[in-house]
């Protein structure tokens, strides 16, 4: 604890915290423990780092909230259980400030199942991110960020409702990959470059890389989805027309003649990648995509492996965050397949109550999964997902875990590829930045279905405008221990201290619901 002793000093001098006013309706946790947690090795490697936790501390104690220090010496996962657990009883919010070379798939699944076991029910008892970047002044930009964002520009590797941007963008996944752009909240206007035309086949030998890259330089998008092929190390444009990757700090364009040529060198440079990207890239001359500063999150919510920093700055994850100005980054730590991670983060986040922020929306999906989970058979929240990628290996020990847990594979056959893709998908979505940060998607065009109006801490309202029927998730605005909670009087949803889930809410054009919780 000696770390502890040495930073409170310079930052609560002449501090008092912060008069915050009742959250209503807004669902940000105002009264609520943070933890923060990092390595020995992190806060001694250079006052820079040091600078990182002690920014995020007094940004939290500035904001009301008691902050615990927890130095480790390692992200193992029993080091991550222990310093989790200060938060029993105390709030929901916590970051890992950690350097590159601290950050993979392996701490992502650790932080997923510690969060789980805070108290002794199975749902995610805090939200967890980590906190890095290539420089520890990009970490810094993160720890730092207070002002929410409220999200009117959108660039997309896959087709997103473009009524809710401003300005959409989007290389959509569609036979064909047409283009879907529109300003000014209009119908969205389709491009198509056919390879059966002149003009087509040029675009396509270019790559659609080009457009994406023109729209991050030139248009600010505020939101970034990503769906196709990707690695730790590239993203593939649609149907594979170019790839953008990173090296020392920047992305680079390739073509697909290009980018046919960087698979081989990658595949030859395992264990080195970064480097050979970086090589390789200076070699080809490829474009960089120059950074313009704007603040923007992004969901990599149909792409494999991006979510994986690898233990190395020089990734997708990482060089979003540093150079692209990402505050947050939410995608795939392992190839994937069964999707429910990646896109019902996104379907949350578009779909959810009026307010969801990227962070809510990724954690209230995990709290689904979950669900959907236990349903099946509640024994299957005990089978784990280890492996690097999701071979027949890893299906093997995941039977003979559920034969362990009792479960008799026969039994679920019916719905054993759901069994396979709920446990692979629940520990494997890496969420970076500080979770209490608010990424909202703009809301003055089109509005989600539900609306939630907190009436005071015991009681919210759900009122639908024009009426609708949805998954919805809802965070309480108040850390209330689990101990202090007796119920609700919404018997079809699952009710916890920290939120509640309605697997399927129907309201009709102008109806509400009001919900009253039980306290002891």
């Amino acid at each position: 604890m000696k770390v502890i002793f040495t930073l409170l000093p310079l930052l609560v001098a002449g501090l008092a915290p912060a008069e915050t006013s009742p959250a209503v309706p807004a669902p940000m946790v105002t009264k609520s423990a943070y933890v923060i947690i990092f390595t020995k090795s992190t806060v001694e490697s250079s006052p820079e780092w040091r600078e990182v936790v002690c920014a995020l501390q007094k940004k939290h104690e500035t904001a009301g909230r008691e902050v615990i220090l927890k130095e480790v010496n390692s992200l193992d996962a029993e080091s991550l259980l222990t310093a989790l657990r200060e938060l029993k009883g105390k709030g929901r919010y916590a970051a890992v400030v950690a350097r590159p070379a601290e950050v993979s798939r392996v701490l992502f699944r650790d932080i997923h199942r510690a969060v789980r076991r805070v108290d002794d029910d199975p749902w995610g008892d805090c939200l967890c991110g980590v906190i890095t970047g290539r420089r520890a002044e990009d970490a810094l930009r993160i720890a730092k960020a207070e002002q929410p964002l409220v999200m009117k520009r959108l660039l997309a590797s896959t087709n997103v409702d473009a009524s809710r941007f401003e300005h959409s963008y989007c290389i959509t996944d569609w036979t064909g990959a047409p283009i879907m752009a529109q300003s000014g909240y209009t119908e969205p206007q389709q491009t198509l470059y056919s390879p059966e035309t002149e003009e087509g086949k040029k675009m396509l030998s270019a790559g659609l890389q080009t457009l994406f890259a023109r729209e991050l330089e030139t248009e600010k998008p505020q939101l970034i989805i990503t769906s196709s092929h990707a690695t730790q190390f590239n993203l593939e444009m649609p149907f594979g027309y170019g790839a953008i990757m990173p090296a020392d700090g920047l992305y680079y364009q390739a073509s697909p003649e290009q980018f046919a040529q960087f698979g081989k060198a990658l595949e030859a440079a395992y264990g080195r990648q970064g480097e050979a990207v970086s090589k390789w890239a200076a070699q080809m001359q490829l474009t960089p995509i120059q950074p313009d500063g704007e603040t923007r999150v992004w969901l990599a919510a149909g792409n494999c492996l991006f979510g994986d920093a690898y233990n190395t700055a020089d990734s997708m994850a990482v060089t979003a965050l540093s150079s692209y100005s990402c505050n947050q980054v939410v995608g795939y730590t392992v190839p994937s397949w069964y999707g429910e991670g990646g896109w019902g983060t996104m379907g949350t986040l578009l779909g959810n109550a009026e307010g969801t922020s990227l962070a809510e929306a990724w954690f209230l999906n995990n709290q689904f999964i979950l669900h959907r989970t236990q349903q099946i058979h509640p024994d299957l929240l005990k089978v784990e997902f280890n492996d690097e990628r999701i071979s027949g290996v890893a299906q093997y020990r995941m039977i003979r875990s559920m034969e362990k847990a009792g479960i008799a594979p026969e039994k679920v056959a019916p719905v054993i590829r759901d069994c396979f893709g709920l446990i692979h998908d629940r520990d494997v979505l890496a969420f970076y930045g500080d979770p209490s940060w608010r990424a909202m998607v703009n809301e003055s065009n089109t509005k989600p279905a539900f609306r939630i109006t907190w009436n005071n801490k015991e009681s919210f309202t759900i009122s639908s405008e024009n009426g609708g029927k949805a998954r919805i998730g809802i965070l309480f605005p108040e850390y209330v221990s689990a101990d202090k909670v007796a119920s609700c009087d919404a018997p079809e949803a699952v009710f916890t201290n920290d939120f509640i889930l309605f697997e399927s809410l129907e309201l009709a054009p102008g109806a509400s619901r009001t919900v009253t919780l039980q306290y002891k």
